[in-house]
């Protein structure tokens, strides 16, 4: 009961704010804030399960304005498919204190592999969620469904991130509810090796005991990982390739899967705009 008064009083506290300093900017500004929007079309190709290789056109548009308040939204489509609202965020600053409201604000590691299936790393649900942050430290409640009851949390995750010189070093955790089981986060990144810069991340579930691992590279364009867990020490070894080409972006990939001894390759062409 005690968390879900402090989010539904989180949760008023950020409608509050965003109002009041939007209010004082209208009175003291001359001119309002023009949203900056960008988007790209990008054509995919991968091969898909029947070891064939089809291709996709999609389109994405993102809407950004920052001033008093901060507002974020990312539209996607596919060919045949309406645009549809993909991510969203939206918050302010309370003196020292950032907030932000949406179904963006995940705390934990995420893995660089070209899809989800080919990463190993632990992925905690999080849905809408305030997030607060304050420095290296930020705290997210996620909630089951805000449009139904804002007072309902499903989980909660946290972070805390320490720039360490040669690298940022972070720390999370997340925490579900409904099965009461905590997930374990770490990662290192931007560990700059001269020509190569390097990371790594990894995840611990608690209730299935289950380690997950990941290590990356990038250099001139080239963007590398490998990953595996406690009982698998090498699942997948990928990379992508980016270059631009008089205004396209080409990327070409590809995903071993050691253990069904098999290649994926990915190639993708996006115009920005």
């Amino acid at each position: 009961m005690r968390i879900t008064t402090i989010a539904t009083a989180a949760l008023v506290a950020l409608s509050s704010a965003t109002l009041a300093q939007a209010e004082t900017a209208v009175v003291e500004a001359t001119t309002s804030p023009v949203p900056v929007i960008t988007g790209a079309v990008n054509l995919d190709f991968a091969e898909t399960a029947a070891n064939k290789t089809a291709g996709t056109m999609g389109i994405e548009l993102d809407v950004d304005a920052g001033d008093v308040a901060t507002v974020d939204l990312d539209f996607k489509a596919t060919d045949g498919n309406a645009l549809t609202l993909d991510t969203w965020t939206v918050g302010t600053t309370l003196g020292a204190f950032n907030l932000a409201f949406g179904d963006d604000n995940n705390l934990m590691p995420e893995t660089g592999a070209n899809a989800s299936a080919d990463g190993t790393l632990a992925k905690p649900a999080m849905t809408e969620s305030l997030q607060v942050t304050m420095g290296g430290a930020s705290v997210a409640v996620g909630l089951t469904d805000w449009t139904t009851d804002v007072s309902e949390v499903s989980n909660l995750q946290g972070a805390y991130t320490v720039d360490a010189g040669v690298a940022n070093v972070t720390a999370s955790a997340d925490y579900n509810r409904a099965s009461e089981n905590t997930v374990l986060g770490a990662e290192v990144a931007g560990l700059d090796l001269g020509m190569v810069t390097a990371g790594g991340m990894a995840t611990y579930d608690m209730d299935a005991e289950a380690m997950a691992f990941e290590g990356s590279v990038a250099v001139s364009g080239l963007e590398a990982y490998i990953n595996g867990s406690d009982t698998n020490k090498l699942q997948h070894v990928g990379g992508e390739y980016t270059m631009n080409v008089a205004g396209a972006e080409l990327s070409a990939g590809i995903d071993y899967d050691t253990d069904a001894k098999d290649w994926k390759p990915t190639a993708g062409l996006s115009f920005n705009f």
